[in-house]
């Protein structure tokens, strides 16, 4: 009798620890959810805003392509050429997987006013993240923007995916991305069946 009692016990709290991590995996999914929907600026440039800043401009292609090189120039303020600050962009590149690379902070060429940074994007790449640091002669690094690459510049190529998004004038008429992922709200909506399927059946036993 007092087996049976602690199988029952013991089943309760199975039972009681399944119920927590489902309900816990479901709350992180949900979090994540927002996250994964939120592609509304698919494909838009973005551009660094310098008023107010040592730079007097940031000129990008409009487009980037896979192994073409990509080039931004850029030009100081009198004050910050005559102080000699030399300049470095940091650049990320994401690909149309949904892996982005590591960042990479690479040193522009130039003196004075004038500076440029050159790359070769990499093949099937979604689009460019990148900020740009300042060297003053003092020795002190500065930022621009602030916020790095969640508010710094980005350039989309001309053949790019996002999510369930995909848009470039340069897509060949049959993309080959691999195996067709399945949307993230349908993803998480049959992981949420699956698990309560998987806690129904161990009740009933």
């Amino acid at each position: 009798m007092k087996s049976n009692h602690k199988s029952i016990i013991q089943g309760k709290t199975q039972r009681h620890h399944m119920m927590r991590r489902l309900l816990a995996l479901i709350l992180a999914l949900s979090l994540c959810l927002p996250y994964v929907m939120a592609a509304e600026d698919a494909g838009i440039n973005h551009t660094i805003e310098v008023e107010g800043t040592p730079i007097d401009s940031i000129v990008t292609p409009e487009v980037s392509t896979d192994g073409v090189e990509f080039t931004i120039s850029l030009v100081l303020s009198s004050e910050a050429a005559e102080n000699g600050t030399t300049v470095e962009w940091t650049v990320q590149q994401c690909i149309n997987s949904g892996v982005c690379n590591p960042p990479e902070k690479i040193a522009m060429n130039g003196s004075e006013e004038n500076w440029s940074g050159t790359i070769t994007p990499v093949e099937t790449h979604s689009y460019i993240n990148y900020d740009i640091v300042l060297t003053y002669s003092n020795g002190e690094d500065e930022k621009f923007p602030e916020g790095g690459f969640a508010e710094g510049g980005k350039i989309w190529s001309d053949c790019w995916v996002s999510g369930e998004d995909n848009g470039g004038n340069n897509c060949p008429d049959i993309a080959v991305l691999g195996p067709e992922p399945m949307p993230a709200p349908a993803l998480i909506a049959t992981i949420m069946v699956g698990l309560s399927a998987a806690l129904l059946a161990k009740r009933d036993d």
